[in-house]
């Protein structure tokens, strides 16, 4: 070997022997990720990061290699056919070998994703969503099967080529056909998964998270098959030429060599080393090892036994104290369902399958508590779970409404909370009116300053408690009047957000709707009858927008109208009630900028709270 042409196979050596280096790091990395899988039940995990490992130790076997067959070349102790022979292996072994373990790796990821996409959705004896009649685990056997035959095919063509059976050139055009073939079955299984699992949403807000993270890393490998395939065909046209290069028989400027080398090198980088790491992040393998059968087990609430172990409830849902403050957690920590004294009469109305809210003591204690029933025939493991994580983030909401105690038996789920007695402001308004006839009053004839500038109050009252959430980073996203309480100090108090896991579920075996003619236009396209995550701040902005039209007015916007109807008028028309021309101007203004189509048009709160104290001065 020439000095002068040395050059280019020593810049690569080293190369190849920092990419040896981190190989050998990632084999080390990988084996903890791998013993998490293995003690895992499902099968595809342990074949993922199993060909994780087998990619890692082929690398860095071959980088190796490659630096030992460097210094023999330099010493001279091969010839030059057998050393070309070796280069030869080496250079296509460290593209073909991971790309065809790859293969393997995205069937794998892609199959694991198609599970979770049949577990994550909803499953009742109760409704029926979507076409279910595709079980995965029956079909686990025939694609073991499949990936057993891909590997022994694979193993084959290798055998062939190690046994100069197969030219460069055919193996790298195979490595082609492997590249290509990726995203074409992943695009058509994407096509196939929409078309399967068509009208039945994610219930768990886990496993969307989990699905969403297997799902984007999948995008980006199969992204990187793309300039993958850009390589094999240059490898197809110039493989002598590179092969010249490792062997250090290639003449060419540094400038060249550099340029080589980041080919070389750079390609590995970006399509193996960058997948592998993102693989095994903490992130992605707890999405990936999130057990199915465990999280998406339901309980028949018929069959619940009231005397159960601690353990059990814990898994099982049953009683779980919040902790609040010290005073309320001794009152709640051992508290069963046998220990309330539920009032039967209602305090507030059932509506639309989210329950009913009656008045109920604890023994030997006269205050009173508000308690909501829902009513569910089943309930999933994974439900209950979220319910009571999404009930501990309410209460840590400061200054916001508490849910002291919860709990499912009996065909019931219980939600306790403190009772407020004057009632909501959809009461308060609307206490001496006649509703169903939904008439827009006379402003002028019905209010004196001293009656608007107490509804200036109460509205300046709710945007602060509202700004109190957002400040927390908390959109109720389906404010009305019936969710706003008072205390027994008369301050307001804002209740309903939060739960959407049970909302959800609620939508789908009970019919619950929480989208109204208080809910702004961005939130009707949500799928469902329940508005999820495109609610915004600007959302309830709107909502208070509302809620000021029925303070002012006393009418309910929209009142008993169809939400079909709610979704035409607002957000393909954007039509709005009628403010009569008799309203205070500057209160029909607010209302009107509050409810704008663009949510970026509509004020902030800042800007809401300076016009209501300007209102309040003049009506002083």
């Amino acid at each position: 070997m020439d000095d002068t042409i040395q050059e280019s196979a020593y810049l690569l050596s080293i190369a190849y022997l920092l990419l040896g280096l981190i190989f050998i790091f990632l084999a080390l990395y990988s084996i903890p990720c791998l013993w998490k899988a293995w003690k895992c039940r499902q099968f595809f995990p342990k074949i993922f990061y199993l060909s994780i490992l087998a990619i890692c130790c082929d690398q860095a076997a071959y980088q190796l290699l490659y630096l030992y067959e460097v210094i023999t070349a330099i010493k001279k102790e091969k010839d030059d056919q057998s050393q070309t022979e070796s280069f030869r292996i080496i250079f296509f072994q460290t593209i073909y070998v991971p790309d065809a373990i790859f293969f393997v790796i995205y069937f794998s990821l892609f199959w694991q994703f198609l599970i979770m996409m049949h577990h994550g959705r909803i499953r009742t004896g109760s409704i029926q969503v979507g076409k279910r009649n595709w079980n995965p685990e029956q079909a686990n056997s025939k694609v073991r099967l499949i990936l057993y035959l891909y590997i022994i095919g694979q193993a084959i063509v290798i055998w062939q080529f190690m046994a100069q059976e197969l030219s460069p050139k055919a193996i790298m055009i195979c490595d082609i056909a492997v590249n290509a073939s990726v995203p074409i079955i992943v695009v058509i299984m994407v096509l196939y998964l929409n078309m399967k699992f068509s009208g039945s949403p994610f219930v768990s807000n886990k496993y969307e998270k989990s699905n969403n993270k297997i799902q984007q890393l999948l995008w980006i490998w199969i992204l990187l098959r793309i300039p993958q395939l850009g390589v094999n065909v240059l490898v197809v046209i110039y493989n002598d030429d590179l092969i010249a290069l490792m062997g250090g028989k290639l003449e060419v400027t540094f400038i060249e060599q550099l340029l080589l080398i980041l080919f070389i090198v750079g390609d590995i980088i970006i399509v193996q080393i960058i997948p592998v790491l993102m693989a095994m992040s903490n992130s992605f393998l707890s999405a990936l090892l999130l057990d199915h059968n465990k999280i998406n087990q339901f309980i028949s609430v018929d069959a619940f036994q009231g005397e159960m172990n601690l353990q059990q409830q814990q898994t099982q849902g049953g009683t779980i104290p919040l902790k609040n403050n010290p005073r309320e957690y001794s009152l709640f920590i051992d508290l069963k369902l046998f220990d309330l004294e539920i009032n039967e009469k209602q305090f507030y109305k059932k509506y639309n399958g989210f329950g009913e809210i009656k008045t109920s003591t604890i023994k030997n204690n006269t205050k009173k508590y508000a308690i909501r029933v829902i009513q569910f025939k089943e309930l999933s493991s994974f439900l209950i779970d979220e319910t009571k994580q999404e009930i501990e983030q309410i209460n840590n909401i400061k200054k916001g409404y508490k849910i002291l105690w919860f709990n499912f038996s009996e065909s019931s789920m219980y939600l306790l909370s403190k009772f407020y007695p004057n009632s909501n402001l959809n009461n308060f308004i609307h206490k001496n009116t006649d509703i169903g006839s939904a008439q827009i009053k006379d402003i002028t004839t019905s209010y004196t300053n001293k009656q608007l500038l107490i509804r200036v109050n109460i509205a300046t009252d709710l945007i602060k408690a509202i700004q109190n959430l957002h400040d927390q980073n908390v959109i109720h996203g389906h404010l009305n009047s019936n969710n706003i309480l008072f205390t027994d100090k008369f301050k307001i108090k804002i209740v309903d957000y939060g739960l959407r896991a049970i909302k959800k579920y609620a939508s789908l075996v009970n019919g619950y709707c929480n989208k109204n003619g208080f809910t702004a236009p961005e939130c009707l396209n949500d799928r469902g009858n329940v508005v999820s995550h495109s609610a915004i701040k600007e959302s309830d902005i709107y909502s208070f927008g509302m809620i000021l039209y029925q303070l002012f007015t006393e009418t309910i916007p929209f009142y008993n109208m169809p939400q079909k109807d709610i979704v035409q008028l607002v957000k393909e028309q954007q039509s709005r009630p009628k403010i009569p021309e008799s309203l205070n101007t500057n209160i029909a203004t607010l209302i009107r900028c509050c409810w704008q189509q663009d949510p970026l048009k509509r004020p902030n709160i800042n800007q809401i709270l300076i016009t209501l104290k300007q209102i309040s001065e003049n009506l002083e």
